[in-house]
């Protein structure tokens, strides 16, 4: 009650105290209302970085998905057209494997540089296994087809099989083997005869060993990548989100590479 008195006689300390709270006041107003901007601003700063990041992960998710799965495309094609060259003779097949081949390898080049480096060495795996197959179809594939000309062309028996065999014992390097062949079976081709005369010592079996080896190979380094991939793309997941531009969010689902070439 004696501070109300005091007031009552002495007014303009009231008006004083009056002003000094509403000062006090717009001070501490305008304090809030600067650090609520702040935060505001800030809080505007983090969602566009988060939303920046989440769409720079899913260019890089989709890029590496479609980069993967089209050197898994390339080297299976690059199998299948070396098996198709094992059972035919067809000059026109044999230059579509280096073309495949070439593209395979620029793949591998483009993947190299996106991936995890648990996908980049089994990428890697993949295009070796995939060249050995090729390297060793382009070697013996024609030697198989030579001998099979060679057997389809050979009629005169036993006695014709041992001069074969004994043209094709003559010494290393002998010009004259390749031109006693071709007078002996004359409707082999040049070719058949080179390829006769070059891989003699090389027997079917060793030859189909060496082509089911590669083949193996190729089929073990298939599932290393899918393995390997599946695992950087997460497809054990059900969902794989991708950022949209309107800053929402939409689901896809998660990529699979189970299916390989038999």
């Amino acid at each position: 009650m004696d501070v109300w008195r005091y007031f009552e006689k002495n007014p303009e300390m009231a008006a004083a105290l009056v002003a000094a709270i509403a000062v006090i006041a717009g001070v501490v107003g305008a304090k809030i209302q600067a650090n609520a901007g702040r935060a505001q601003a800030a809080a505007a700063r983090e969602a566009a970085e988060i939303a920046a990041e989440a769409q720079r992960v899913a260019a890089l998710w989709t890029v590496r998905q479609k980069q993967v799965a089209e050197l898994i495309r390339s080297a299976n094609s690059l199998y299948q057209k070396c098996i198709r060259l094992w059972n035919v003779e067809n000059e026109e097949l044999a230059d579509q494997i280096g073309e495949t081949s070439e593209e395979m390898s620029l793949l591998w080049a483009e993947v190299r540089l996106i991936v995890t480096k648990g996908v980049a060495r089994a990428a890697g795996e993949l295009t070796r296994a995939a060249t050995d197959f090729e390297v060793t179809t382009h070697h013996y594939a024609p030697v198989l087809h030579a001998r099979q000309a060679l057997a389809r062309l050979t009629f005169g028996g036993e006695d014709r099989a041992t001069e074969i065999a004994r043209i094709l014992e003559w010494g290393e390097g002998d010009p004259s083997r390749s031109e006693a062949l071709s007078n002996l079976v004359p409707g082999l081709s040049d070719e058949h005869v080179h390829h006769l005369v070059a891989d003699h010592d090389k027997s079917d079996d060793y030859i189909r060993n060496l082509q089911s080896s590669d083949r193996r190979k190729f089929h073990a380094a298939l599932n290393a990548l899918v393995h390997e991939a599946r695992t950087m793309l997460r497809s054990e997941e059900d969902v794989t989100p991708l950022s949209t531009a309107g800053g929402g969010e939409r689901h896809s689902p998660a990529p699979s590479f189970e299916r390989s070439a038999r």
